[in-house]
């Protein structure tokens, strides 16, 4: 057996998908795949199912039922090519010649069409099976390349402030395919203004932020951002996210400018800053209103712990660090925003406009025809079955009217 026949093969085929069912359901059930759950353990690591649906065991599965495929949809297209040209016509019913009784006639009623001994009916939608199993494979590819190369994660900037992607701790829970890159991408984004409580009308509470971005040898790319729209930036695309929080801008002792992100549920927000020289000082924030609400938070206590004191805070207080003293220079927002590239996409979306151009033409009434010399009988073929149909018709042509 050839290595096509060896892949287009029925076993073949459904080992292949029986494997992907179960490695599926299990990968789906490992609590460490769920975003937001724990991290994966050393055995998972090191068989390289941190990431089930990115590993090199998934992607090899997902491989070899695109081959597959891939054989059958090349056997597909050499049949129907055989078909169009008459060769080979499964399924065909035998009309036998009626003396006095043109069978040209009755099959340009019933819409074949031609002038030599083999007619056609739509032939364009003899390929709508083929078109049908290109748009799969176009899908399948789209996911292949998606879980092989796709990059992603999470960042918050502070507004006014800026952030480097890959810089050291920039980034929460990142994700990555295993064919890209191991580091996050050099974008610089700066966070011109935030709208912490827009309200779009019909719409859920969103957000909405200015942000000019920019990757090294490229222009800076600037543009207001929501949860529906994103920024383009060298084949990445930023989106904003839902969290965010009220942030400190702290000027520490030596002129060094630092921000702190406050986070917490409702009205109450806070945070433990580790000053340098390992001091431990605690932030708390207790608003008017939560954070994204229409009117705003409100008026904001602010209290400062530490081992040295306990106090209320207001912009240009100071507060003891260590030996120093630090400074409240600014009470702003802090935007939580995601990046991603998915190379797969237009593969995807390709994918799903194949399916539905192959399924269009599956419906459609696809013949073909081969009239036989004297006194043989004709072989005609159709897409959507009705053999018994036709041959009833073509035995009382042409006394009963055409149907379809």
């Amino acid at each position: 057996m050839s290595v096509a026949g060896a892949l287009r093969s029925p076993p073949f085929a459904r080992a292949t998908i029986v494997f992907l069912a179960i490695y599926t359901g299990l990968g789906a059930w490992l609590p460490w795949s769920h975003p937001g759950g724990p991290a994966a353990p050393g055995w998972a690591r090191a068989a390289g199912l941190d990431a089930p649906f990115s590993s090199p065991l998934f992607l090899a599965g997902c491989a070899a039922l695109f081959a597959s495929t891939l054989a059958c949809t090349w056997r597909m297209a050499g049949r129907i090519r055989k078909l169009r040209r008459g060769e080979e016509m499964p399924g065909a019913v035998a009309l036998a010649p009626r003396p006095g009784v043109s069978l040209e006639a009755f099959l340009a009623a019933r819409g074949f069409r031609g002038s030599s001994p083999l007619r056609t009916r739509l032939p364009a939608a003899l390929w709508g099976g083929f078109v049908l199993h290109v748009g799969i494979l176009s899908l399948m590819a789209g996911v292949l390349v998606q879980r092989a190369c796709f990059d992603g994660g999470q960042f918050e900037v502070t507004a006014g402030g800026a952030l480097r992607l890959d810089a050291p701790g920039a980034l929460r829970g990142r994700q990555r395919g295993v064919l890209a890159p191991p580091a996050p991408p050099p974008i610089d984004v700066a966070l011109e203004l935030f709208d912490p409580s827009l309200h779009e009308v019909g719409y859920a509470p969103d957000r909405r932020s200015r942000v000019t971005a920019r990757l090294p040898g490229t222009p800076d790319v600037t543009g207001v951002l929501d949860r529906a729209r994103g920024l383009e930036v060298g084949g990445y695309r930023l989106y904003q996210a839902t969290p965010t929080g009220l942030a400190l801008g702290l000027a520490m002792p030596g002129g060094e400018l630092r921000s702190v992100h406050l986070s917490g549920s409702g009205r109450e927000q806070g945070a433990t800053f580790v000053a340098p020289g390992g001091v431990e000082v605690r932030f708390a924030a207790t608003s008017e209103r939560p954070p994204g609400d229409p009117a705003g938070t409100g008026a904001v206590q602010l209290r400062v712990t530490s081992a040295a004191e306990s106090r209320e805070l207001r912009p240009g207080d100071s507060f003891r660090v260590g030996e120093g003293r630090a400074r409240l220079a600014e009470l702003t927002w802090w935007a939580g925003f995601t990046y991603a590239r998915s190379p797969g996409t237009p593969a995807v979306l390709a994918g799903f406009a194949l399916l539905f151009l192959g399924s269009a033409l599956l419906v459609l009434p696809a013949g073909v025809a081969r009239l036989g010399a004297d006194g043989e009988p004709s072989l005609v073929f159709v897409a959507q079955g009705g053999a018994d149909a036709l041959r009833s018709d073509w035995d009382r042509w042409p006394d009963r009217p055409a149907r379809g």
